[in-house]
């Protein structure tokens, strides 16, 4: 289910430790728990949030304040997700204790929220906050994500994640919640892929790895594609290319599988296909059977296929 909200405090019917209250109950409930210090005892703020069972884009603005997560607070309200920091208007200062960097407007930085750190800002400050699934970005980083990467985003495919990303805020109202979703990945998509292009020269299995997704994404409809054809297809050993996955945490089978449901999610909200049978749009996509294509799909989005179609129809 897609869902908008929002919040204001501060503005006149919520003030003072009142309105800090009500701030810090709601970040708490939508991010998980941390503490907040504020330097103003007339505190304003107001946020817009848009959100699935998979992703919470939110937009926010709001007077100086400092949140801190720590250790006792992650072993207290572990949540497992990610956090993708894009600053609007005025600086963040983020970053673990000891070690916290600031943040500029055409900047990003992607935080794992279940390690402890903090971020601040001055007064009027705004932002955006993308909460990412753990699993959809350590399939693309592996561990290297744990550490957080700040990224430039002024061009390239760090600009194109932090304005798509920006359009998804502005859009809020037009969208469905596959379509949410479907932006949302490839928000994350494509800053991973600027985190590793701003990385060292990458190593000969980045190579490898990078080839792989390339060629299982343009080739995910075809229902011959298994790893012995990828691996002729880039040029490398059975398996070297199992190995090169299995260090990345994943499998040819789950890199294969996650590309069609991804495709298939897209096709399912396309109203031009609506005229398709799911069993059609399983079988175009490369399944031959419906019911390990319902099955496979709910397992990864959470919803059936005729859910999704569901949706996407009430929003037209």
């Amino acid at each position: 289910m897609y869902q908008l909200d929002s919040l204001a405090v501060g503005d006149g019917t919520t003030v003072g430790a009142a309105a800090q209250d009500a701030w810090r109950d709601w970040c708490r409930a939508a991010h998980g728990r941390f503490d907040f210090a504020f330097d103003t005892d007339v505190y304003r703020a107001r946020l817009v949030r848009q959100h699935t069972p998979t992703y919470q884009l939110i937009g926010w603005t709001g007077d100086t304040e400092l949140v801190t997560r720590r250790a006792r607070d992650v072993r207290r309200d572990p949540r497992g997700h990610y956090e993708l920091l894009v600053p609007l208007r005025g600086s963040l200062n983020v970053g673990p204790d000891g070690a916290v960097r600031q943040l500029r407007p055409g900047e990003m930085a992607l935080v794992p929220f279940d390690v402890p750190f903090q971020c601040g800002h001055g007064a009027d400050a705004a932002a955006l906050t993308l909460l990412v699934p753990a699993d959809r970005v350590e399939n693309r980083l592996g561990p290297r994500a744990i550490r957080g990467h700040r990224v430039f985003g002024s061009t390239g495919l760090a600009r194109a994640s932090r304005e798509l990303a920006v359009t998804l805020l502005r859009e809020r109202a037009h969208l469905s919640g596959p379509d949410f979703d479907a932006g949302c990945d490839r928000v994350v998509d494509l800053f991973c892929l600027a985190r590793d292009g701003a990385a060292a020269e990458p190593s000969t299995g980045d190579t490898v790895l990078d080839a792989v997704r390339r060629h299982i994404r343009e080739h995910a409809t075809d229902p011959d594609l298994c790893v012995s054809a990828i691996a002729a297809a880039v040029g490398w050993s059975t398996r070297y290319v199992q190995t090169v996955l299995a260090r990345a945490g994943t499998t040819p089978t789950e890199l294969i599988r996650r590309e069609r449901l991804d495709l298939a999610r897209t096709r399912l909200s396309n109203p031009a296909l609506a005229g398709q049978t799911i069993a059609a749009v399983a079988a175009s996509v490369g399944f031959s059977s419906p019911s390990a294509f319902s099955h496979a799909y709910r397992a990864h989005f959470g919803c059936s296929p005729s859910e999704t179609r569901g949706e996407t129809a009430s929003f037209r």
